[in-house]
């Protein structure tokens, strides 16, 4: 194929997937390899308006500046602004528990959009080929990806464009050899020690000796998958609409939808997996399904609870333990305290005869002089028993939390008010024998909780 004809081909891909138009700036990331030269060259010569972007990661040595001088030089060549950033990568990763990949990956984005917003960029365009693709596939293939890693790379995502898609490797070397352009070399990439080399270097290959041409045959499976992921993603929504409840913390899959679905384990990882769990934990989670309520499931971001109907899905920030809060007598003449998320009001009250004690679920009545200070507010424990208001016996919280339909969620928010270890208030629950105000009460503490 001619020079002409490939230019054709890089402008046609340009427009047909509308990622950029003849008058767009475009930020072209060049690392120095054959790939990104090979699209720098087209570019220039294709007349389009562009600028360089380099990523020093400094993860090979003197290898890692002599890429970075490379494409400096080549900015000079082509008459291009150019814009080169420095990372220390290895310690990014290591300080955010990524590989190096991801890590590299995370910081030359993130630097490419903000190129793009301070200086006025529509698109940062990236040299991935048909050969980059396929090993994209073949290693999310490896890794048990969904649907999504099964379809290939995209020409677009967001502001990054790929309009070197169309091409294969022996293509844009081709080009490079026609041309006679210089570019450096990654001596990693013949490494076989990480996944991605060994699919190039070793599978790919083999395939090659099958069927010649089977990167056209990937090309076109891509496509297709793309027009399945979609009708997927659209069935997908549909069943969120019917059985996901969203509320102001929580997220609830209704269980007996969900056991009722054909297609529940799938359902599951594609939901699940937006919260961060792994293919292993949704497996886990769909043999809980039919077992006892309360197992748990932790991701990095998240905790899921099998409740009686539903998975509640939570943000792991919202379950910060919050340390116990003792309240000795003396700061109750500071008003209020504060405890997590809640707020309390204290009020010291003289008993009378005619004084209205009637009061909402959030505002408890307590004799002060039988009190044992200091109080207490913490968490609820299993197997707490309280003496509820009225009664001589005591009673399981959880059972009482049961009554209420509280899932272990709301559980695990209410405060539990102490006095000399006995639970004076479930709060917002139910309040205690214990302390209660009687014709000889002299002193009322009024405890008003407003968060």
């Amino acid at each position: 194929m001619t020079q002409e004809e490939l230019l054709i081909r890089l402008t046609n891909n340009l427009t047909t997937h509308k990622l950029a138009t003849p008058t767009d700036r475009i930020l072209l990331a060049v690392s120095g390899g054959a790939d990104s030269v090979c699209m720098l060259d087209m570019f220039a010569k294709a007349g389009f308006r562009f600028a360089i972007a380099h990523v020093n990661f400094h993860l090979r040595g003197d290898e890692s500046n002599r890429d970075e001088q490379f494409v400096r030089s080549l900015a000079e060549k082509y008459g291009a602004e150019i814009f080169v950033k420095s990372f220390d990568t290895e310690r990014y990763a290591t300080d955010n528990h990524l590989s190096i990949e991801m890590a590299a990956r995370d910081l030359r984005y993130a630097e490419f959009e903000q190129i793009m917003n301070k200086n006025g960029y529509a698109v940062t365009a990236v040299a991935h080929h048909i050969d980059d693709a396929v090993e994209t596939f073949m290693l999310n293939l490896l890794r048990g990806t969904g649907i999504s890693g099964l379809t290939g790379m995209h020409e677009k995502n967001g502001r990054i464009i790929r309009p070197m898609l169309g091409f294969t490797r022996k293509e844009i070397e081709q080009y490079i050899k026609d041309n006679g352009l210089e570019y450096v070399t990654d001596v990693t990439n013949f490494e076989t020690e990480f996944s991605r080399n060994k699919i190039r270097n070793c599978v790919i290959p083999y395939f090659e000796e099958i069927n010649p041409s089977f990167r056209n045959s990937f090309a076109d499976t891509f496509k297709y998958m793309q027009q399945v992921k979609d009708i997927y993603y659209e069935e997908i929504e549909r069943q969120k609409d019917r059985m996901i409840v969203n509320e102001e913390s929580d997220i609830k899959i209704d269980i007996e939808k969900l056991l009722q679905y054909p297609h529940r384990e799938a359902f599951m990882f594609e939901v699940l997996r937006t919260y961060g769990f792994n293919k292993q934990q949704v497996a886990q989670i769909a043999t809980a399904l039919t077992s006892e309520s309360g197992k748990l499931f932790i991701s990095n971001t998240h905790r899921l609870v099998k409740d009686r109907k539903y998975l509640i899905i939570n943000q792991l920030d919202n379950f910060k333990s919050t340390s116990p809060l003792l309240i000795p007598l003396n700061q109750l003449v500071e008003k209020y305290l504060i405890w997590g998320d809640c707020r309390f009001e204290f009020d010291i009250i003289d008993y009378t005869a005619d004084i209205n004690l009637k009061c909402g679920s959030q505002t408890a009545f307590f004799d002060l002089d039988k009190l044992v200070f200091p109080l207490e507010i913490r968490h609820w424990h299993s197997g707490d028993t309280i003496v509820p208001f009225g009664q001589k016996q005591p009673k399981k919280l959880s059972d009482i939390f049961i009554n209420q339909k509280l899932t272990l969620a709301d559980k695990e928010r209410v405060p539990i008010l102490c006095s000399g270890g006995n639970i004076i208030w479930a709060v917002g629950i139910r309040a205690s024998d214990y302390c209660k105000v009687t014709p000889n009460t002299k002193r009322i503490l009024r405890i008003l909780k407003v968060l």
